[in-house]
């Protein structure tokens, strides 16, 4: 390089601003300042989305029960209002073989349509069925489960009592 040229390079060089020290740290503290934000920013929303997730998992697995005004659990008076309560059969007829079965289904109900918890149930008795209580105690619905079976082909009819109070309907089956 010529001194001609080195005179040309060093005007040039004259007109660039300096940068001072103090600038340049000025310079890199800031950047560190928005990188820091960024990367606090950045680590908030992965916070949020993993308690959202978790919320999410949580509330899945959660059964979900949702109550009308009819229904409200275990606030039932206890008493059982026999206009209300009632039985079915279901299926109303099968063969009279002792091996087919026919479900007796019985709900304790009272004056406002709940169920009676809690309320030993009894069937009217023929000697000639054979009675096999699944859940003779009222559960929070008021209900109470019977199979019946039979040896004599026959029809049936069949009651429930509950507190030495016989329900006023009664269900025909058949045994055939």
């Amino acid at each position: 390089m010529t001194v001609k040229g080195l005179c040309v390079k060093l005007e040039l060089m004259e007109d660039v601003p300096r940068v001072s020290g103090e600038t340049r740290e000025l310079r890199e503290s800031g950047e560190i300042k928005r990188s820091r934000r960024g990367i606090i920013l950045a680590i908030v929303i992965l916070l949020i989305l993993l308690f959202s997730l978790g919320a999410t998992v949580v509330f899945i697995r959660q059964r979900t029960t949702f109550f009308g005004r009819a229904f409200i659990p275990s606030t039932s008076s206890g008493e059982v209002a026999l206009e209300n309560s009632y039985l079915f059969a279901s299926p109303l007829s099968a063969q009279a073989n002792s091996k087919e079965k026919i479900r007796i289904t019985i709900f304790l109900l009272d004056s406002q349509g709940r169920g009676v918890y809690g309320k030993p149930v009894f069937l009217g008795q023929d000697e000639r069925l054979e009675t096999t209580a699944i859940q003779a105690v009222t559960d929070e619905l008021g209900r109470a489960i019977f199979d019946v079976t039979a040896k004599v082909p026959a029809e049936y009819f069949i009651e429930a009592r509950v507190d030495n109070q016989v329900l006023p309907q009664r269900v025909r089956v058949s045994f055939r």
